[in-house]
C-alpha cells in the first residue's frame, strides 16, 4: 500500500531542488488524488484550484530567491478539528456546518512557514467522539479504518500526502494507524502545542500525526515543537534536533519491557501469534512484568476525566442545538454532566500517581511495548473497537507514543506495535522506534 519513496523528507528534498515546478507536481497529483479519494473518502475538504495556486506562489518564490522552507512543497492533510483560515473547520458536526475560522492553528502555521501546502481537510467523526469517520480502510472497504482521526489515516496509507495532522485524547490516533498500516505518532503533551486545536478534553487530548517513515516522525517534530506564547502546557519546552538524534546508532541495544495484564486475554488468536513472533525475537532485549496494582483503574480515571471535560467543552452545543447531536454524543454528555466535582478532582488526582508508578520504568527500559490494538480492523458495523485501554492510559499520563506498522495477520490485514516512552523524551523513543524497525522489520 506504502510507496516508501514518497516521504515528506524524500519530496521536501527533490522539490526544493527546482527539477520540476510545484505547479506542473500538482497538475499531474490532482490526477491521481481525484481517482483515489473518490473510493476511499479521506477528505472532507479540497479545493484543487486553490492548491495549485498555492504551488504558483511557492514557485514564483523560488524563482526570485527566496529561501524554500524544510516542508518546500510537500502536501499535507490537517484534521477537521484543527483551525485552518482557508479551509472550513467543521468539526465532522451539523451544528459548524460552512464554519471558517479566522486562524491557523499553531501547528498549521509552523507547516506553512516551512513553505508546506495544506491540501485539504480530512473527515473526523462527529467533534472526534465518535469512532469512526465516512471514510473507507483501503485494505479492504468492508473492515473499519480505526478511529476518530481515520481520515488522515487513511490519507497517508494510499499515498494521497505523506504526512496528515490529527489529534487523540484516547486512542484514535493509534488505533487507526494500527487499522491502516502507517506510522502514527502523539508526542508528549508538553511538546506540541494544542492552540487552534478544538479540544474536547484539556486534560487527555493532544496533537498528533501520521507518516511513512519514523524519519518523517522526527523531521515533522522539529518543525511543529515548543512553546508557542499561548499554550501554557509547553512553556519551558522547546524544538530538538530530533531527526538527528533519531538517525544515530543507540549506544546499546534498546531495552524493552511488556507489561502484562488480563487484557492480553482479550486478544484474537491471530494478534497473540505475531505479536509473540516479535516478543521472541527481542527475548534479549525485552522483559515481562505485571501491571502495578495502583494503576488498574486507569481506564475508569481516563472515562471520568474525558467526560467531564467533553461535557463542559461541549455543553453550548448540548444547550442550544440538542436536535443536532448524534445519540451517541449526547449520551457521552449526559455521562460527564452526573460525574461530581469532588470525583473528577479525585480522579486527576489519581491521575498523577499512575503516571508517577509509570516513570521508574523508564530508569530501566528504553520504550514499554504493547499490541497497538486487540485485533486487525473489524468488519464495519461491528462492535470491535473496545480496545482502548491499551492506549488510555498513556493518554492519561500524557507521555509520548508511537506505532509502528510491523505486524500482517493471518488475513493479511496490518496489525501495529505502540511504544511508549518517557515523557518529554520522545527523540529517544524515536531513536528506539527507528531501531525497532530497522532491526526487527530487516527479518521479516
Amino acid at each position: 500500500m506504502i510507496n516508501p519513496e514518497f516521504t515528506a523528507t524524500s519530496l521536501a528534498t527533490d522539490l526544493r531542488q527546482g527539477k520540476v515546478s510545484l505547479e506542473d507536481f500538482y497538475k499531474k497529483f490532482m490526477l491521481t488524488f481525484a481517482e483515489v479519494d473518490k473510493k476511499i473518502n479521506s477528505f472532507s475538504e479540497f479545493r484543487e484550484e486553490y492548491v495549485l495556486n498555492q504551488a504558483k506562489v511557492l514557485d514564483t518564490s523560488r524563482r526570485n530567491g527566496k529561501l524554500t522552507g524544510k516542508l518546500f512543497g510537500v502536501p499535507i492533510g490537517i484534521s477537521d478539528n484543527i483551525s485552518t483560515y482557508d479551509f472550513y473547520t467543521e468539526l465532522g458536526s451539523k451544528i459548524y456546518k460552512g464554519q471558517q475560522l479566522s486562524n491557523d492553528s499553531t501547528v498549521v502555521e509552523r507547516l506553512r512557514k516551512e513553505d508546506a501546502i495544506i491540501l485539504g481537510k480530512t473527515h473526523i467523526s462527529e467533534f472526534a467522539v465518535q469512532r469512526s469517520s465516512k471514510t473507507l480502510n483501503p485494505y479492504d472497504i468492508k473492515k473499519c479504518p480505526g478511529g476518530s482521526m481515520s481520515g488522515a489515516a487513511v490519507a497517508v496509507a494510499t499515498g494521497l500526502v505523506p504526512l496528515s495532522v490529527g489529534s487523540q485524547s484516547n486512542a484514535t490516533i493509534i488505533r487507526s494507524a494500527s487499522y491502516c498500516g502507517v506510522y502514527g505518532f502523539k508526542p508528549s503533551r508538553n511538546l506540541v502545542p494544542c492552540t487552534g486545536l478544538i479540544k474536547k478534553s484539556s486534560t487527555t487530548e493532544a496533537i498528533g500525526y501520521f507518516a511513512r517513515t519514523v524519519e518523517d516522525l522526527g523531521f515533522v517534530l522539529e518543525i511543529i515543537a515548543g512553546y508557542d506564547g499561548i499554550d501554557e502546557k509547553t512553556m519551558g519546552h522547546s524544538s530538538r534536533n530530533y531527526l538527528e538524534i533519531l538517525m544515530q546508532t543507540p549506544p546499546f541495544n534498546p531495552k524493552f519491557v511488556f507489561v502484562n495484564n488480563q487484557s492480553f486475554n482479550k486478544f484474537e488468536k491471530s494478534t497473540k501469534k505475531v505479536f509473540r513472533s516479535l516478543t521472541k525475537y527481542l527475548k534479549k532485549n525485552l522483559s515481562e512484568v505485571d501491571l502495578p496494582n495502583n494503576i488498574s483503574e486507569s481506564e475508569k480515571l481516563h472515562k471520568i476525566i474525558y467526560e467531564v471535560e467533553l461535557s463542559h467543552s461541549l455543553s453550548k452545543e448540548f444547550e442550544k442545538n440538542r436536535n443536532l447531536l448524534s445519540s451517541g454524543i449526547k449520551d457521552k454528555i449526559i455521562s460527564g454532566k452526573k460525574i461530581s466535582g469532588c470525583d473528577y478532582l479525585k480522579a486527576i488526582e489519581n491521575s498523577e500517581k499512575v503516571k508517577d508508578a509509570f516513570l521508574d520504568f523508564f530508569e530501566h527500559f528504553d520504550a514499554i511495548l504493547a499490541p497497538a490494538t486487540h485485533s486487525g480492523a473489524p468488519v464495519l458495523g461491528t462492535n470491535g473497537l473496545n480496545d482502548t485501554y491499551l492506549s488510555a492510559l498513556w493518554s492519561l499520563c500524557g507521555f509520548p507514543v508511537v506505532c509502528l506498522p510491523l505486524l500482517k495477520l493471518d488475513n493479511s490485514m496490518p496489525l501495529g506495535v505502540q511504544l511508549i516512552g518517557a515523557p518529554n523524551d520522545d527523540a529517544r523513543l524515536l531513536r528506539t522506534a527507528r531501531w525497532l524497525v530497522n532491526s526487527f522489520g530487516s527479518n521479516q
